[in-house]
């Protein structure tokens, strides 16, 4: 799991596309009712992680987010394929997290790829993508604006344990990566 640095040109386009859509996506979660959960950190927990870590949990059974149109999701599409040139992208997820947003512990083993999610924070250190590693959870805390990270996804035991959680406004954008074969 890393950390993925963009060019700075490249990096404010994306910013530009995410802001002039954040207001929009904001409010369509309003409407439908998407409410704050006092208890949200319970699910992210490490508590959490090892009630569940025995079973084969693909997709997260709890979650409090906000899955919203892929559009923008496709218009930041251009510039990964200029990033990972090599590798087919698609399109995997689009969310927004509110303040006590979250997805609980999870692993997506059904679909053993190589993930890129762009995720943009309201707030510096408020949010986070939280994983397994060996014995140890580690909590990787986004920036304000663009956090960029790059993780594979195992269909075998140890699984890529993984969650995430917010305490300020989230987007989050996931693409998978295949690599292209050239003959």
């Amino acid at each position: 799991m890393l950390k993925e640095t963009y060019p700075n040109s490249i990096k404010e386009k994306i910013e530009k596309i995410i802001e002039s859509k954040i207001q929009s996506i904001t409010l369509q979660a309003k409407k439908i009712g998407k409410k704050p959960n006092e208890k949200w950190e319970d699910y992210v927990s490490e508590k959490a992680l090892n009630s569940v870590i025995s079973e084969n949990i693909d997709i997260a059974k709890q979650k409090n987010l906000h899955r919203f149109s892929a559009e923008i999701s496709g218009k930041l599409l251009h510039f990964l394929k200029e990033i990972y040139a090599n590798h087919f992208i698609y399109v995997s997820g689009h969310f927004y997290y509110p303040p006590t947003g979250f997805m609980g512990w999870h692993t997506n083993y059904k679909m053993p790829e190589e993930r890129v999610y762009i995720t943009y924070a309201s707030e510096k250190g408020k949010s986070f993508f939280r994983y397994l590693e060996g014995d140890t959870v580690i909590t990787d805390y986004d920036n304000k604006g663009l956090t960029v990270r790059r993780f594979a996804v195992s269909s075998e035991r140890p699984y890529f344990w993984h969650c995430a959680g917010s305490a300020c406004d989230r987007f989050s954008f996931g693409y998978r990566l295949k690599p292209t074969f050239k003959i």
